[in-house]
């Protein structure tokens, strides 16, 4: 592993996070693999048509914003570069890390024909325009409808834009302070582009809905430098669980209100209304990212073998997971027809995990090694005047 730059030597908090969060990162293995079972579990439950589980996966991504944040703060002190060279270094990562294996899932669903949810309705088509945008990942600023299980891969792309301002800003200034100022403000755009949309505005088309989720992130890795974990890592297994129940518990009242009870009696609605103003679902969004990041710290890491050897690898393949669940599920259900709910279940966690496994080996870390390579180049600016 990378020593730290001494470029990073003027900023004790920002070493002291380096030196300990760089050992053993259990607990964010444990949260992302949490995230993406999250996101696959919501779809499974779809496509075998069992009711209750609906929103979960909502929470998985919300997750992985934060997680993702969090961990690439890290990956940049690691990094130990500075100004244009940090940023050209990092985004030259990132394309590599996210367009490859997003580019053929996109192409792959079209070519396939594979329904957005399993046995819920045949293949859209969502015309060439939408479909460029999906390739590019800017399905938010085009308003173009997404390849269902990657409309937040957008929002991760275009943070990334500001994620190593934002790097090199708390690292000058790596008071708590500026941190929670830095995402008061991020709280703050979100909310004002929210009031100027129109009432009917998709909020997967905002661009800045969930720059808050990000925030948070940013700011467990400002507060790691700076808290010492105090608390047991069962604990922090029981508290990523109790997010878990306590957000399919708002779900339920964010649908029914008052009338929460009646989901448990067996009148499911299906008219997709919910009972509080939409802006909650995005306040919701928020509590539940703020919630998990400034939880973060304050865990020791996880010790229980097992565990930690399914999260890392959980979490190695998590990419290749939350990319192929979806075909895997409709290959299952929609074409081999099994007749059963189980034996669909069980090979569509297979047939995941395969090509999971497949797609990381022969997409995924190819693509990240050749953007590392090509991160050790510098880049020079042409000059001015």
């Amino acid at each position: 592993m990378a020593a730290v730059d001494s470029r990073l030597a003027h900023s004790p908090r920002s070493v002291a996070s380096f030196n300990r969060n760089s050992r053993d990162l259990a607990n964010l293995d444990f949260l992302r693999s949490v995230a993406v079972s999250l996101v696959f579990v919501d779809h499974l439950a779809a496509a075998a048509g069992v009711r209750g589980l609906g929103g979960i996966g909502r929470l998985g991504v919300l997750i992985f914003f934060v997680h993702t944040s969090l961990v690439l703060m890290l990956s940049m002190e690691r990094m130990g570069l500075s100004g244009f060279r940090l940023y050209s270094a990092f985004l030259v990562r990132r394309v590599f890390r996210i367009y490859p294996l997003s580019i053929l899932a996109v192409l792959a669903v079209v070519i396939f024909r594979v329904p957005a949810v399993s046995g819920a309705g045949g293949f859209e088509w969502i015309g060439w325009p939408a479909l460029f945008s999906n390739i590019l990942l800017i399905q938010n600023l085009t308003h173009s409808k997404s390849v269902d299980f990657l409309w937040s891969l957008p929002f991760e792309m275009q943070m990334y834009l500001v994620l190593p301002f934002l790097f090199l800003l708390l690292t000058r200034y790596s008071s708590l302070m500026s941190a929670s100022v830095v995402w008061l403000l991020g709280i703050t755009i979100a909310s004002a582009e929210w009031a100027f949309q129109p009432g009917t505005a998709d909020m997967n088309h905002l661009l800045t809905s969930y720059f808050p989720c990000f925030l948070a992130g940013i700011f467990a890795w400002r507060m790691m430098a700076s808290k010492c974990p105090r608390f047991s890592g069962i604990l922090w297994i029981l508290f990523v669980l109790l997010l878990v129940v306590a957000f399919r518990a708002l779900d339920v009242i964010r649908v029914y209100g008052p009338a929460a009870y009646s989901a448990f009696q067996g009148t499911i609605r299906t008219d997709n209304r919910i009972w509080w103003p939409r802006f909650l679902d995005l306040a919701r969004d928020w509590a539940f990212c703020a919630a998990t990041g400034v939880a973060i710290p304050f865990f020791r890491e996880i010790r229980i073998g097992w565990l930690n050897g399914l999260s890392r690898k959980v979490a190695l393949y998590s990419y290749g997971i939350y990319v192929a669940h979806v075909p895997a599920m409709w290959l299952c259900f929609d074409l081999l027809h099994s007749g059963s709910l189980l034996v669909g279940a069980l090979l569509s966690v297979a047939l995941t995990a395969a090509l999971a496994v497949l797609l990381y080996h022969l997409v995924e870390h190819p693509a990240i090694e050749l953007g590392k390579r090509l991160s050790k180049y510098p880049v020079h600016l042409p000059a001015v005047g």
